[in-house]
């Protein structure tokens, strides 16, 4: 781990914008982030925690330190008949946990397929589409704290999800940093297929019996059809609320 001076953003945004960052460190591990907290930020200190770097548009040069999150890992922490619980790190890309759990007939993500960001981002402000979202399979989540380096679980009751919110985003925004989350899946099929477009879709496939790995299929067409790919064209996905009537 080593902090490096005017670091190219281009390849950690999905627009691709060239920004540089004043100082730019990389994490890969709890203890890796509670160091730096300690050593690098002070209370006069700019800093951006970045995840994949999909909710974020850079029209200048940061400067100020970029924290980088790239705690990795998928661990099963229980797991029943019915169902398991997924400890992920906050760096993992959000769609690869997607397809490992469509891979492994967990269920519950298939509806969030092909959602650019990261693990760690996802509860900040309640991801969701098609029907579904994080407080749907969310159970704890733990975060560093930015002023002191200690830890803390917060649970679902605590993160005050809303639609498209959470407490990450008022009372407790840019306190924190999110390094896993863990989420309960189904073990048995529990599919979410009520959705107009879904359906639509999943008519226009023609299949007989449908599998998670279906529902997913149907949501990433639906999406590549509405979204360019970021790597060809430079987005930031689909970041529009609904109305709320």
């Amino acid at each position: 781990m080593q902090v490096s001076k005017n670091t190219s953003l281009k390849a950690f945004n999905t627009f691709g914008v060239d920004a540089k960052a004043n100082e730019f460190v990389a994490f890969s591990s709890v203890e890796q982030l509670e160091y730096i907290t300690k050593q690098h930020l002070t209370s006069n200190t700019p800093y951006l925690i970045l995840g994949a770097g999909s909710n974020i548009l850079f029209t200048q040069d940061y400067n100020g330190l970029i924290l980088k999150n790239e705690i990795l890992g998928i661990k099963v922490v229980e797991e029943t008949e019915e169902s398991v619980l997924l400890k992920v790190g906050g760096g993992v890309v959000w769609h690869d946990f997607v397809l490992y759990t469509i891979e492994n007939n967990y269920f519950g993500l298939e509806n969030l397929s092909l959602i650019p960001g990261s693990v760690g981002a996802s509860p900040m402000q309640n991801i969701g589409a098609y029907g579904v979202e994080i407080k749907d399979v969310f159970h704890e989540l733990e975060a560093i704290s930015i002023a002191d380096g200690t830890r803390k679980i917060f649970t679902l009751e605590e993160c005050n999800f809303g639609y498209r919110e959470s407490v990450f985003k008022r009372a407790e925004k840019d306190q924190w940093v999110i390094t896993s989350v863990t989420f309960r899946l189904n073990k048995r099929a529990v599919l979410h297929t009520s959705y107009g477009a879904i359906e639509e879709e999943l008519d226009n496939m023609h299949l007989d019996n449908i599998s998670i790995k279906d529902v997913a299929k149907a949501v990433i067409n639906i999406r590549s059809s509405k979204l360019p790919d970021p790597k060809k064209i430079g987005n930031a996905g689909s970041f529009f609320k609904n109305p709320v009537v």
